[in-house]
């Protein structure tokens, strides 16, 4: 799956369950990343981040690839 470049652009909302699956959906491992994702906003570290800063603590913090925009 390939990201949105538009959507990329936007904030990153934790309180939508799309939100996450969306982004999670993006990897392989989407298990391992949503629950990842879900704990950085548990902790507050993703509030107000747009996606590509998302993507970008996944890759730093993971180690998985932000996946390309198509």
């Amino acid at each position: 799956m390939a990201t949105d470049k538009a959507r990329n652009d936007m904030f990153f909302n934790c309180s939508k369950e799309s939100e996450v699956d969306y982004v999670a959906g993006n990897y392989d491992d989407s298990k391992a990343v949503k629950e990842f994702l879900k704990k950085k906003c548990g902790d507050g570290t993703i509030k107000y981040s747009r996606h590509k800063e998302v993507y970008e603590l996944i890759k730093k913090d993971l180690g998985y690839d932000i996946p390309v925009h198509k």
